[in-house]
C-alpha cells in the first residue's frame, strides 16, 4: 500500500498555489500574526540598514553592530516562518497546533539558525546558475516547513528535507515559475503605487514635494529595496504555504496523514418521521 502511494503523482502546480491560497485565506488571524511578526522586523531593519549603509558617511563605524541586528533578525525570521508552517501543517491535518516548550522553542530555533544562512549565498548563486535554483530553493523551504521540534539533530532535518525536495520536481518547477511571475507582477503593482503617491498628494492636498517634481528621483537602490520588500511580504506567505502543502503530501504517502484529514464528518442526526404517530395526534 505505501509503494502504491510512494508512485502516486503529485498535484499540479497551479492547484497547488490555488490550494496554498485558500488555505491561507482561511488561517487564523494568530497564523498570520506568527509570520509577520518575524517578517516585518526583518525587512524594517534591512531597510534602514540598506539606506544607513548607502547614505551615512559614519556606516563604517557601526558597521559590524548593524549586520549582527541584522543577523538576529533573520534567525528570528526563520523561526517565526517554521512556527507558521507549523501552524498551517495542523490545519492541513486538522488538529490542535501543538504546543512547543523553552528547550523545543530553542532547538528549533538553533537548527534554523545553522542550517537557514547558508542559503542567503547559495540561493543567489544557484539563480546566477539558473538550473539548479528550483531544487536549492525549495530545500530551504522545505527545511523550513518541515522543522520539528523532536528533531534534535540538524542533519535528520536536512535529510528529510532533501527527500521532500527531489520529490514531485516538475510540481516545485511549475509551482515555482508561476509564484515568480506572480512577483514580478506583485513588485510592479507596488511600483505604480509609489510613484503614483507624490501625485496624489499633490493633487488632493497640494502637497509639493522633489518626487512630484521629478518622478525619477525615486530611482535609487532605496527605493528598490522599499519595493522588493512589500512584495516579499505580500508572495512569501503563500510560497511558505506552498511547501508546506509539499511537505505535508510528500510525508503523507508514508504516514497516510493526509487521509486522516479528509475522514467525513458524521452526518448529522435528522429527525425521523412517524406517519402512524401523527394520526395517533389527530384522533
Amino acid at each position: 500500500m505505501k509503494r502504491a502511494r510512494s508512485r502516486q503523482p503529485g498535484k499540479g502546480g497551479l492547484d497547488l498555489i490555488d490550494e496554498a491560497a485558500h488555505l491561507l485565506r482561511g488561517a487564523s488571524a494568530a497564523t498570520l500574526a506568527t509570520y509577520y511578526l518575524g517578517a516585518i522586523p526583518f525587512v524594517l531593519g534591512f531597510l534602514y540598514f540598506w539606506t544607513d549603509m548607502s547614505r551615512s558617511p559614519f556606516a563604517n563605524q557601526h558597521l559590524a553592530e548593524a549586520a549582527l541586528a541584522i543577523t538576529a533578525l533573520f534567525i528570528w525570521m526563520k523561526f517565526c516562518q517554521a512556527s507558521f508552517a507549523r501552524r498551517i501543517r495542523a490545519q492541513l491535518a486538522a488538529e490542535p497546533v501543538p504546543r512547543w516548550s523553552f528547550r523545543q522553542t530553542v532547538r528549533v530555533l538553533l537548527t534554523q539558525a545553522v542550517i537557514q544562512p547558508s542559503g542567503l549565498f547559495l540561493i543567489p548563486l544557484s539563480l546566477v546558475l539558473t538550473l539548479p535554483f528550483a531544487w536549492v530553493y525549495a530545500f530551504y523551504q522545505s527545511v523550513t516547513a518541515m522543522a520539528d521540534a523532536d528533531s534534535s539533530e540538524s542533519s535528520k532535518l536536512v535529510k528529510r528535507a532533501w527527500k521532500q525536495t527531489a520529490l514531485w520536481t516538475w510540481q516545485n518547477h511549475i509551482g515555482l515559475s508561476i509564484g515568480l511571475v506572480f512577483g514580478v507582477c506583485v513588485f510592479l503593482n507596488w511600483a505604480m503605487v509609489a510613484f503614483s503617491v507624490p501625485s496624489l498628494l499633490k493633487m488632493l492636498f497640494g502637497v509639493e514635494s522633489t518626487f512630484s517634481k521629478s518622478p525619477a528621483a525615486m530611482l535609487n537602490t532605496t527605493f528598490l529595496a522599499t519595493i522588493f520588500g512589500l512584495t516579499y511580504l505580500c508572495v512569501d506567505p503563500i510560497l511558505k504555504t506552498v511547501y508546506a502543502l509539499r511537505c505535508f503530501y510528500g510525508e503523507s504517502l508514508q504516514s497516510g496523514e493526509d487521509l486522516k484529514a479528509l475522514q467525513p464528518l458524521s452526518p448529522p442526526q435528522l429527525p425521523v418521521h412517524n406517519p402512524a404517530r401523527r394520526f395517533r395526534r389527530w384522533s
